[in-house]
């Protein structure tokens, strides 16, 4: 019973600690702008862009200015509310329209600068700025859909919509009257170049809090119904552009074909290159000098034919050395020589110092056994030359 007690204590403490931590630690939802694309929020576009998404191959966001807008046609990009947008960036985007893509402009107070004319009403329609019941009470807080008419749904009746702009599309010569209410044209579209544009003066049709009120989908799918290459949602005048990266000023053939380049010039560099050595020198290599270096040496004397005067200039080495060393004058014998060097060296390099210190000749000619005999004696020199300036003893022989 102690034991039950005691577990039952245990798993209480147990979930009062994580309730407590998950009141008190629990994240505030974050408050995102209306009209993103990617904003589950009531005034967030993300159910109608996921919709786009299950019809359209390629559905993403756009982040950069419209100067930048990819090239190529039938691509469809969607602006909700733009904020902050130039003379010359909706000059650009006129240009990209008419190069053959398409653009749906989702804006209350439309600017002049795409071309729609615009006009204001005197008020709400009535339907929605009455909102009175018969009984003379306010129905609702919120505006009241109004009947609307949608050509491009000929046949339907009783088509409403939210109409909550103060002003009416005056549509050109050969524009196309989408949705149009009591007061006016609601949305229209008009040809421009090898592309279209499209108006339309409610936004909140395609909120995720309105979008499947009274008949907005109905109303709207149809502008998305074509199948484009790609459907673009602007988020740049959103407050979420992006300046281009330091490559973004390249064409995309340039790049690839300078990484290619770039690579086969590593490649070529890797298999040319020189081989550099391990990390750790080996200490014969530090004290007599490596059979590389005296292999190169003795080559490049070999090519040249001075293979003589290399070894009477070891020669005249070592006997300066000896010199220094072992206060030997330049007339002593290599039998001298190797006399001294018995007292401080083993027998096998007292013999190699009086070899090294004979003049005798190569073998004739300049084949294969007079450079072994010529490296031969050469890395004799360098070993004898290393022992005399070090003043060690790293000979081949066993001292005696």
């Amino acid at each position: 019973m102690k034991w039950n007690k005691r577990y039952a204590a245990l798993l209480v403490c147990a979930a009062l600690f994580i309730g407590i931590g998950l009141w008190v630690a629990k994240p505030a939802v974050k408050d995102q702008p209306p009209w993103l694309s990617f904003s589950a929020d009531t005034d967030g576009l993300k159910g109608w862009r996921e919709l786009v998404e299950s019809g359209q191959s390629r559905t993403g966001e756009w982040k950069l200015r419209w100067e930048r807008l990819p090239a190529g046609s039938n691509q469809l990009l969607v602006v909700a509310e733009p904020l902050g947008v130039g003379p010359e960036e909706w000059t650009a985007l006129k240009s990209w329209v008419r190069a053959g893509n398409h653009l749906i402009l989702l804006d209350r107070n439309p600017d002049s600068f795409f071309g729609f004319e615009t006009a204001e009403t005197e008020g709400p329609d009535a339907a929605a700025a009455d909102g009175e019941d018969k009984s003379g009470n306010s129905g609702s807080d919120e505006s009241a859909p109004v009947p609307v008419e949608a050509p491009l749904l000929s046949g339907r009746s009783g088509l409403t919509a939210l109409a909550l702009s103060p002003v009416r599309i005056k549509p050109g010569k050969g524009d196309e009257v989408l949705v149009s209410d009591k007061q006016g044209v609601l949305a229209s579209r008009m040809k421009v170049g090898s592309g279209s544009a499209a108006l339309v003066l409610e936004p909140e049709w395609l909120q995720n809090g309105e979008a499947l009120k009274a008949s907005h989908l109905d109303l709207m799918w149809p502008l998305f119904a074509e199948e484009r290459t790609s459907v673009l949602f602007d988020e740049t005048h959103h407050g979420y552009g992006v300046k281009p990266g330091l490559f973004a000023i390249y064409p995309v053939w340039l790049l690839l074909v300078s990484i290619q380049l770039a690579a086969a010039l590593a490649l070529w560099l890797w298999l040319k290159g020189k081989r550099f050595g391990p990390v750790h020198v080996p200490r014969e290599w530090t004290v007599r000098r490596g059979d590389e270096t005296v292999r190169a040496l003795a080559a490049w004397y070999h090519r040249s034919g001075l293979m003589e005067e290399a070894l009477e200039h070891g020669r005249q080495r070592l006997r300066q050395l000896l010199a220094q060393r072992w206060g030997l004058g330049p007339d002593t014998s290599p039998a001298q020589a190797a006399a001294a060097a018995r007292s401080r060296w083993s027998a096998e390099d007292a013999r190699r110092l009086e070899q090294a210190l004979q003049p005798l000749p190569l073998p004739s000619g300049r084949g294969k056994a007079a450079r072994q005999e010529f490296m031969r004696r050469s890395r004799d020199n360098a070993e004898l030359t290393a022992m005399l300036e070090s003043g060690r003893q790293p000979g081949r022989g066993d001292r005696q």
